[in-house]
């Protein structure tokens, strides 16, 4: 082999490898099922400040943050199901526990709903708080290849 083709060969395997570690976008809840079921790793990206306000007295947030889908169910009528939880102190200083739910439908609608318990005895503290969402407004699917 020529020593010119080396560093196009190199170019070529780099351009590969990087390719083949990219993210692809998931916009629809076909695509997303889709990418969970063959096995790949599915992070979503969410802002709720893209969504709106349903129940509990939610109100228009700047938050924002993101998760990796671990465990999740599709029941009879086409709903995705997926959740997150982690502990964390609330404003008051005091030990809560936060379980966020996350309902993608089929007309690619999203539910986000959070609970929140206060520790050690697990009594729901305020009220759950709700937003709808859509897919690529508010949360944002990627899955790793």
């Amino acid at each position: 082999m020529k020593p010119l083709h080396l560093p196009l060969l190199a170019m070529v395997l780099f351009a590969s490898a990087t390719a083949a570690s990219a993210h692809a976008p998931l916009n629809s809840l076909a695509d997303i099922e889709h990418a969970l079921d063959s096995g790949n790793s599915v992070a979503v990206a969410v802002d709720l400040s893209q969504c709106t306000p349903t129940s509990g007295g939610a109100t228009p947030t700047q938050t924002h943050g993101g998760l990796r889908i671990g465990s999740y169910r599709v029941t009879a009528d086409g709903t995705l199901s997926f959740a997150d939880d982690h502990m964390t102190v609330g404003r008051d200083g005091k030990p809560i526990q936060q379980f966020l739910r996350y309902q993608v439908h089929p007309d690619n609608s999203i539910d986000f709903t959070m609970f929140i318990f206060a520790l050690p005895s697990y009594e729901q503290t305020g009220q759950t708080l709700g937003y709808r969402c859509a897919i690529n407004q508010g949360l944002r699917f990627n899955a790793s290849h």
